[in-house]
């Protein structure tokens, strides 16, 4: 089953530097991947005490017998840099909060582009990078135009949709 969940705690951020699948070695890309609050805290982009940071993404559930499989795929794909975290997530549609597996690049990774979190310079990647999965503006409108379609009262991507809006105006108004 697939659902639609939310994370407290968490922020999305396009720092990730992507030569595999949405830029080359030669001209890496942006992927997203999510910072915890303490994180953020650590590295100075968020004051201790401000309200929980809240990202909303798609929850999988796996059966107990695909489960090895499944984690060997995903840890294969996510190998540059990224950890994995248990949090808990909140079905958009309602019902308990449960555990999730979380995949999260850290900032003391080799690909995490810390320079990239100023939302200018990662426009000015997102807008030129193509790599072997395809445009990374384009994976980026994706996942714009899926959270839009949710239409979620407290959706608080607001940085995500800036990004976008800067990404559109560097290839000129697309």
């Amino acid at each position: 089953a697939a659902y639609p969940c939310r994370v407290r705690g968490w922020g999305r951020f396009f720092a990730q530097r992507s030569t595999d699948h949405r830029g080359t070695p030669e001209k890496p890309g942006l992927v997203a991947t999510m910072l915890s609050d303490s994180q953020l805290e650590a590295i100075g982009l968020r004051r201790e005490g401000a309200p929980p940071s809240v990202t909303i993404g798609m929850g999988y559930e796996i059966a107990a017998a695909n489960a090895e499989g499944v984690l060997a795929d995903l840890d294969f794909r996510e190998k540059g840099g990224y950890t994995r975290d248990v949090v808990m997530v909140e079905p958009l549609s309602g019902g308990a909060p449960m555990k999730a597996l979380l995949y999260s690049a850290t900032p003391d990774n080799p690909n995490f582009d810390r320079t990239m979190l100023d939302p200018d310079a990662a426009a000015a990647v997102i807008a030129s990078a193509v790599g072997p999965s395809g445009q990374n503006a384009e994976y980026l409108s994706n996942l714009t135009q899926w959270l839009r379609s949710l239409d979620v009262d407290d959706l608080e991507e607001d940085g995500l949709m800036d990004l976008e809006a800067r990404v559109n105006e560097l290839q000129g108004g697309q």
